[in-house]
């Protein structure tokens, strides 16, 4: 068995994460600037660079934690830790931004903000269901509700996986499959963020076959079957409702699986082999990048598309500095500094979880 990741692979990791951080803010960006053209075409899948977040975050915490999740409060810390110092840094610059631009007192809600402490916020303008929008309008955080929501489920997940192996695999993709038909049923976000877990849940099966020296994807041949079944009831939602948009439900759920399962399958065959050699040539920049990429993440729609200070290109390069600074000291610096929960062994980089 091998017991961490190979160098290639870690490379490949922060070289996705970086681009797909790096992605979203152009991606918002774009959409902001109504930039047309080829240009404009080419940053138009945010929606898929957020997908790669879920196969990413599954991939590296079933790596990282799959020996040690359930040993005590260890990894609730750790999940903690990771999540809440910069997510609540990103609401306090939202708050500071919307101070500057006047509208604070207008826009401000306690609903939002408990919401998105407590990971129950969603964007209900592309999606039914949503029991409340993101703080002050950082549609970002969104995901981050999701996230948390696996972080949770995952200690039971891999208590399950250790007793019943591939069973689980079943169980999870049968539960995220009857949670989206519940949903397209009675619209509500708890039914749609179970049912996206078979999504994360998949980029941990690949974490486990790589760890395993099982590089094929027979390996992951019953998630794969799951999040294509799970494409199935999606299609079939699409159908019986109608087309609404790419960006909306219920094509947007679709494209979502969708996307997910034909990223898993280049991402582990051949493809993902090549591209990690080739992503060794750029690892040190990646690094770099990828080790800011959640403050980036969290951090630009308040900076780069909600403050009037990024109005002009000159405010707009001018805030792109001050996120980059601002990326740093909530992702790298406040990182550094806050205390760890000690562990027995050492841990693959959190930057790329």
């Amino acid at each position: 068995m091998q017991n961490r990741l190979g160098r290639k692979t870690v490379a490949l990791l922060d070289l996705t994460r970086a681009a797909a951080a790096v992605y979203v803010v152009l991606y918002h960006v774009a959409v902001e600037r109504g930039w047309t053209g080829e240009i404009g075409l080419l940053f138009r899948f945010g929606q898929e660079a957020v997908i790669l977040f879920f196969l990413l975050s599954g991939f590296v915490i079933h790596a990282n934690e799959r020996d040690r999740a359930t040993e005590g409060f260890g990894y609730f810390f750790r999940r903690i830790r990771r999540i809440y110092p910069t997510l609540i840094f990103a609401m306090l610059v939202s708050v500071a931004v919307a101070f500057i631009d006047g509208r604070l007192a207008s826009t401000f809600s306690m609903a939002q903000l408990f919401g998105t402490l407590f990971a129950l916020q969603d964007i209900a303008a592309l999606k039914p269901g949503v029991i409340v929008d993101p703080f002050l309008g950082n549609a970002a955080l969104w995901t981050l509700s999701y996230e948390i929501f696996f972080y949770l489920l995952y200690p039971f997940a891999t208590i399950a996986w250790r007793e019943f192996g591939a069973r689980t695999s079943h169980l999870v993709g049968l539960v995220s499959c009857l949670s989206y038909l519940s949903f397209t049923l009675a619209p509500n976000d708890w039914t749609l963020v179970l049912a996206y877990y078979g999504v994360w849940w998949t980029g941990a099966m690949a974490a486990e076959a790589y760890l395993e020296g099982k590089r094929r994807l027979a390996a992951l041949r019953v998630p794969l079957t799951w999040l294509a079944l799970l494409c199935a009831v999606a299609a079939v939602d699409v159908w019986r409702q109608g087309f609404q948009g790419l960006g909306v439900y219920p094509f947007l759920q679709l494209r979502h699986f969708v996307v997910a399962f034909f990223t898993v399958i280049l991402g582990f065959g051949p493809l993902g082999a090549w591209l990690a050699g080739k992503a060794r040539r750029v690892e040190k920049p990646a690094a770099v990048v990828a080790s800011i990429s959640f403050g980036l993440y969290v951090l630009h729609f308040p900076l780069l598309i909600l403050s009037s200070l990024a109005a002009t290109t000159l405010g707009l390069i001018e805030m792109s500095i001050v996120l980059v600074f601002l990326s740093w000291f909530a992702d790298r610096y406040l990182n550094e500094r806050l205390p760890r929960w000690k562990v027995k062994r050492a841990a693959i980089p959190e930057n790329a979880a």
